[in-house]
């Protein structure tokens, strides 16, 4: 049993795959935002991939283990100690019954953290998955964010840290305020939605993200967008306007002239343009996007994504 001291802010439970086949329905996947640290999380404990473990996002949590087992800590940069010695983060470390788990907040860099115990939380699955919708209210720990004095429940591991796989040269310095994320442009660029020059001042121009940015999306501070028509037709008054039409994690979505990165619990419909999209090996880099960072958009083809998402074995679809 682990039971929680001190939540934290926004610590949820989730796993790496998130609910699949739900998108045409409205359900989003959810699960890690930064699935690469989510997922070495778990390759440093020798676990599956998909094992359930927690997410933090700004300031860690305290927990207190029941028993034995071996724990993994990756993600933004924090400070991280286990009965008042300091530990390292990227690697097994054994955790004796009783012990107290203190995770600080993140540092200079960086939004998220995440945290494997060996063999994975055992939590109930919803529509497939361990992963919490919070604004659906499901999956998790009753569709929330963790609150103190919730139990949470892990196998037993009787063996010793040295025994799990090794991590030892793993580089670590994933994380930055000035990012470049690579997309694709789409499926609502010139000359029917947006000016040329607007798509060229797109991949150009130096975004600031916004502080009301969360799992849902990711708000865009930059220049002032400029459309190829004037009004959205039948969709509305504003040029932005659509009917309906179907969104994708990494689609970056003007809501009239602000531009959204839609995150892994945002909407899978809506009525507005999409001017480019996100390439899939390049989505983990949202989980640790964080107020004033900025970003420049990298333009790719379709074959150059396809590389990067099999270089990276970064393809998981919905």
């Amino acid at each position: 049993m682990i039971e929680v001291i001190k939540p934290g802010f926004q610590t949820t439970i989730q796993d790496l795959h998130g609910r699949k086949g739900y998108w045409g329905v409205g359900i989003p996947p959810s699960g890690a935002i930064d699935n690469r640290s989510f997922g070495l999380a778990n390759a440093c404990l020798g676990n599956h991939e998909n094992a359930t473990g927690l997410e933090m996002t700004i300031s860690g949590a305290h927990l207190k283990f029941g028993k034995d087992t071996c724990i993994a800590i990756t993600g933004a940069e924090t400070d991280v100690t286990l009965a008042g010695k300091k530990i390292e983060r990227y690697k097994a470390i054994k955790v004796k019954k009783g012990d107290l788990l203190k995770i600080g907040n993140v540092k200079n860099t960086g939004m998220r953290i995440y945290l494997a115990v060996k063999g994975g939380l055992n939590v109930k699955k919803y529509l497939g998955s361990t992963a919490t919708f919070v604004s659906g209210n499901f999956g998790g720990m009753h569709g929330r964010a963790l609150k103190a004095g919730d139990r949470l429940m892990s196998d037993a591991y009787k063996g010793t840290a040295a025994e799990l796989p090794g991590m030892e040269n793993i580089s670590v310095d994933f994380f930055s305020n000035d990012w470049k994320l690579k997309a694709m442009v789409g499926p609502h660029a010139s000359p029917d939605y947006f000016t040329e020059e607007m798509v060229n001042v797109f991949f150009s121009e130096t975004w600031r993200v916004h502080y009301q940015s969360n799992r849902l999306g990711f708000r865009l501070l930059g220049a002032k967008a400029e459309f190829a028509r004037t009004t959205g037709g039948d969709g509305g008054s504003h040029p932005s306007n659509l009917h309906d039409y179907v969104y994708t994690i990494g689609s970056i979505n003007f809501t009239g002239n602000m531009p959204i990165i839609l995150g892994p619990d945002g909407p899978s419909l809506g009525g507005f343009v999409c001017l480019a999209t996100v390439i899939s090996s390049e989505l983990w880099k949202l989980g640790q996007l964080r107020p004033n960072d900025t970003i420049v958009f990298q333009k790719v083809s379709h074959k150059q994504a396809l590389e990067s998402c099999y270089n990276s074995k970064g393809c998981d679809l919905i």
